[in-house]
């Protein structure tokens, strides 16, 4: 074989590796305005993009592509099952006949729903006690144990006395202008808060009971067939991919399934 000959053929090779290598693309749903775990869908940060440039910088088999939607959206892709991956959520959070063609990662991510009040109202855990006869304040589309989950608008305004927002930051300035007696604050986002010092978060006085306990999963179609929970899992676990998972979730102050020593 002459070297012209040779050239061309390992230029066809490296050719056929680069197609057949060829990154698989993922969609990830997530829900626009799951405070803070989207911040900014525009600007692309906060705890899911910044989750995602890291799945995507660790490994070159898949190429993972976060979609922020409105949560009637959201539940309408999930219904017609028009994804491949839904980012951290809960199975309880879908519609009972969405669950069954869904499979989900080991890894999780612990969030809780919790009850706040202003400091200088709730004197001592007895305030919580009867939460059918306060005010509370909480996001449009959320569902809340203390509703049994219903979250339709209307019935959470007639039979709970409930306020829905567009986000957790304006559950706390509701609770802040005295609008609402309780406010049902993610764990997540009351943290993020507190941390970045947008509120005086010393001001509010929380439940020792939670409204709920989630462990949010990435879902995953069964309809599609590019990639499975456990090959998640799998990424994941990596070396490359799991300290990197670590700093982000710390970070955010965000306990997990792999992280649960913080």
């Amino acid at each position: 074989m002459n070297c012209y000959k040779f050239f061309l053929f390992i230029v066809f090779v490296l050719f056929s590796n680069s197609s057949l290598s060829k990154a698989i693309d993922v969609n990830v749903l997530v829900e626009d305005g799951y405070f803070p775990i989207i911040i900014n869908a525009e600007k692309q940060q906060g705890l899911a993009p910044e989750f995602i440039k890291i799945l995507n910088s660790t490994q070159n088999d898949y190429n993972f592509i976060l979609t922020s939607l409105p949560v009637k959206r959201l539940s309408k892709s999930v219904e017609q099952s028009k994804f491949d991956v839904l980012f951290l959520m809960a199975l309880q959070w879908l519609p009972p006949e969405a669950r069954e063609g869904i499979t989900q990662s080991k890894f999780y991510v612990i969030t809780k729903n919790e009850l706040y009040a202003l400091k200088k109202n709730a004197k001592d855990q007895s305030y919580f006690d009867d939460l059918q006869s306060l005010s509370k304040a909480g996001v449009l589309g959320y569902s809340y144990h203390f509703a049994k989950y219903n979250t339709d608008a209307y019935y959470l305004s007639q039979e709970h006395n409930a306020s829905l927002t567009v986000d957790e930051f304006n559950v706390v300035k509701m609770l802040l202008l005295q609008r609402s007696d309780v406010g049902v604050l993610n764990n997540i986002a009351y943290q993020y808060f507190k941390n970045k010092k947008i509120f005086d978060m010393s001001l509010l006085y929380k439940s020792e009971t939670p409204d709920a306990v989630f462990d949010t999963h990435f879902l995953v179609s069964r309809k599609q067939s590019k990639i499975s929970a456990s090959k998640i899992d799998s990424i994941l676990n990596s070396a490359a991919t799991k300290p990197r998972i670590i700093e982000l979730l710390n970070k955010y102050s965000v306990s997990s399934s792999i992280n649960t020593s913080q």
